[in-house]
């Protein structure tokens, strides 16, 4: 045991550790549609990878590294499961009795717990090694509880080796055109299908391979979906039309302006994104659905520390009735602006003091400067004495939440909350607890009207 633990501990400084994180295998055909192999069986031996062997030279000596290398990563750890195969779907060769599967550790990597003489279905895919490899993440499980897969294995036993893909062309929000023929080409064979009344597309009776799916009236595009299909399965899919919008924003003295969020907005208010600008003001944007909208800074939200401007719209306009209003049909298209940005915002000092129902300073109480949508746009937390500061941007109006967390003995208390007008002068506030509970989550829940930046 010391040994196996000594093993752990020179291991951790050297690897990376990622967390699992996955949405689910989906229903049977969706799981068969991704997997290069489908199965039952009953797992026979399972094997542990042995322990990573450190050559003299390699991240895993940290005498013999550099003190500037990098660290490299440990192998990936694999166990072999070897399965007696029952029944099979798709992907292994008929009369094959036995199959080795490799699947992770678990703890984290996304391995599935496998356990000796226990029956399982699997949904298995290949790695970058060309291996056949299942996770949690697959719709693989316990015999005992795969009743739906069962039933789908009994339904396609006779079905012939192909598979089914639809493609969505509509968006949430916007209507869906019918009509539109849509192309999924692999190996030089090339299918079509139109969308029907709800914007979909249906292609049936498809053999296995990677297909490129376009729009036969968009042409092929760089940004074209290519997914693989495998038989006996589905696969769903949307096909995005996008507006790509890129550019470079400047400062108002001509030098690029790096990492401001560049930001676009319906013209109705209803859709809204934004991307950072990289270390030479450069952005790019993606607009998928059809409509009118402006671009600029601070769109979507007053000033923030990283963006230190007004509203701003593009080509160069705090009035919004003045902004060019962007046309974006829903046929692909790559669009190019510019554009300088104004003087950053000045700053005004906040200060105070909170104090409790029994006039004693507080301290871990916390200061939230919020805007009219109840963004925090500033934060600060009471010292021992009770005293607070922060900055914020004078143009705007906000509004101040002082609010005391509680602990195990107590609950939270708030005082009544501030609205700051705009202006330049330097505010000292003195900031009573007197109201029970958490005065910005309760507005949050039950917003009352604030005044509009």
């Amino acid at each position: 045991m010391r040994t196996l633990l000594l093993v752990v501990m020179l291991a951790l400084p050297f690897s990376s550790v990622q967390a699992c994180s996955c949405v689910g295998g989906g229903q049977p055909c969706q799981a068969a549609g991704i997997s290069a192999a489908v199965f039952t069986g009953t797992v026979v031996d399972i094997a542990n990878p042995a322990p990573p062997v450190f050559l003299p030279g390699t991240g895993g000596n940290a005498s013999r590294r550099s003190a500037d290398s990098p660290p490299s990563p440990l192998p990936r750890q694999l166990r072999t499961i070897r399965f007696r195969v029952a029944d099979v779907l798709t992907g292994l060769a008929p009369g094959q009795r036995e199959i080795e599967i490799l699947t992770g550790m678990g703890g984290g990597d996304c391995g599935y717990p496998f356990d000796t003489s226990q029956d399982y279905v699997i949904y298995a895919h290949r790695n970058s090694d060309g291996h056949l490899e299942t996770g949690i993440c697959s719709r693989t499980r316990l015999l005992s509880r795969a009743a739906e897969d069962i039933q789908y294995f009994h339904n396609m036993a006779g079905a012939p080796a192909t598979s089914e893909m639809r493609v969505m062309t509509g968006y949430p929000g916007t209507p869906a055109k019918s009509g539109i023929t849509i192309l999924a080409e692999s190996g030089g064979s090339r299918y079509s299908a139109l969308t029907n009344a709800a914007g979909q597309a249906t292609f049936t009776g498809l053999p296995p391979g990677e297909y490129t799916i376009h729009s036969a009236a968009d042409g092929d595009l760089a940004d074209d979906p290519k997914v693989q299909l495998y038989a006996k399965g589905c696969r769903d899919l949307t096909l995005f039309r996008t507006l790509r919008i890129s550019g470079r924003v400047v400062t108002l003295t001509g030098f690029p302006a790096a990492r401001v969020q560049v930001e676009f907005r319906s013209v109705q208010g209803t859709y809204d994104d934004g991307r950072m600008t990289a270390a030479d003001g450069s952005y790019e944007l993606r607009i998928p659905r059809p409509g009118r909208y402006y671009l600029g800074v601070n769109l979507n939200h007053t000033a923030t520390r990283d963006t230190p401007y007004p509203r701003w719209f593009y080509p160069g306009t705090a009035d919004q009735a003045l902004a060019a209003q962007i046309d974006f049909s829903g046929r692909p298209e790559d669009r190019k602006y510019d554009f300088a940005l104004p003087d950053r915002q000045a700053t005004r000092v906040i200060r105070g003091v909170v104090f409790g129902r029994d006039g004693q300073p507080t301290p871990r109480a916390v200061l939230s400067v919020v805007d009219s949508s109840h963004a925090v746009i500033a934060q600060a937390f009471a010292d021992k004495s009770g005293q607070f500061a922060m900055d914020v941007f004078g143009s705007f109006p906000y509004r101040l939440h002082a609010v005391w967390p509680g602990n195990t003995t107590g609950e939270a208390a708030s005082a009544p909350p501030v609205d700051i007008k705009p202006g330049s002068d330097q505010l000292d506030l003195r900031l009573i607890l007197t109201q029970p509970g958490n005065s910005y989550l309760e507005e949050r829940r039950a917003p009352t009207p604030a005044t509009k930046p």
